[in-house]
């Protein structure tokens, strides 16, 4: 009896082991979101597009990054915003300008999040990012892998304690929606494919939030989001993309 109890349990653990190990990798799926943008060859490129009222150019070499947001202000002219993995420098009408603390930051972190934001999801694969599968559901009749991702504190920048989740659709991986909690909890549902060149594809976002009483968990605004019950705050379009 002893011996017969011992084997059954050797085959449960067997099987559970083979459950865990049938779960889908985080990394793969993500890896395949990147190819279907054609995000995988963006290295040592530059990307450039114009969003709301500024220009961005965003320069992909790994080693020495550069991130400028380019726009002209009715009170101080022309304005370059900078930022690399030297720092952050603002320059008017062609001149450094002196910065505080804690305005380099706040303009720092508005140029770093757009051009994050475009590059989702080539910026998942950054060695601050860490990936998790959490389930299979499905919205709006079809099926999506749900990933939630957090961030090391080293490397992870000042939000490093933020949690994204993001749901890939279950067939060609595209990144149809994610959820974040900076700056408030929103939601983005894709809004478009824009196609550059014959490999690039970027794609904009209708970004909400929702304003009901009852506290949800981020990981379940796909559900709100197929129940009709988030409030659309505004749209998410890049223009004049151009990769060189």
């Amino acid at each position: 009896m002893q011996k017969n109890q011992f084997f059954l349990s050797v085959i449960i653990a067997s099987l559970g082991f083979s459950a865990c190990n049938l779960k889908p990798s985080p990394q793969k799926i993500v890896d395949k979101s990147i190819h279907f943008y054609g995000m995988d060859e963006l290295d040592n490129k530059v990307l450039e597009f114009d969003f709301r009222q500024s220009h961005f150019s965003i320069d992909l070499n790994d080693k020495d990054w550069f991130y400028q947001r380019s726009f002209t202000d009715s009170v101080l002219g022309k304005v370059k915003d900078q930022l690399s993995s030297r720092g952050f420098v603002r320059e008017v009408n062609g001149l450094i300008n002196p910065l505080s603390n804690k305005d380099s930051l706040k303009y720092a972190e508005s140029v770093n999040s757009v051009a994050y934001f475009a590059l989702l999801p080539l910026k998942l694969n950054d060695e601050a990012v860490e990936k998790k599968y959490l389930k299979s559901v499905m919205v709006n009749g079809k099926a999506y892998d749900e990933i939630e991702v957090s961030f090391k504190k080293e490397n992870g920048g000042s939000h490093y304690d933020d949690k994204f989740y993001f749901w890939f659709d279950a067939l060609d991986h595209s990144m149809d929606y994610f959820a974040y909690s900076k700056g408030g909890n929103r939601f983005r549902a894709i809004d478009g494919l824009q196609k550059v060149g014959d490999k690039y594809y970027f794609q904009n976002y209708d970004n909400f939030e929702y304003k009901g009483k009852e506290k949800l968990p981020l990981s379940d605004y796909h559900i709100l989001f197929e129940q009709d019950k988030l409030t659309k705050l505004s749209e998410i379009k890049l223009e004049n993309i151009k990769v060189k």
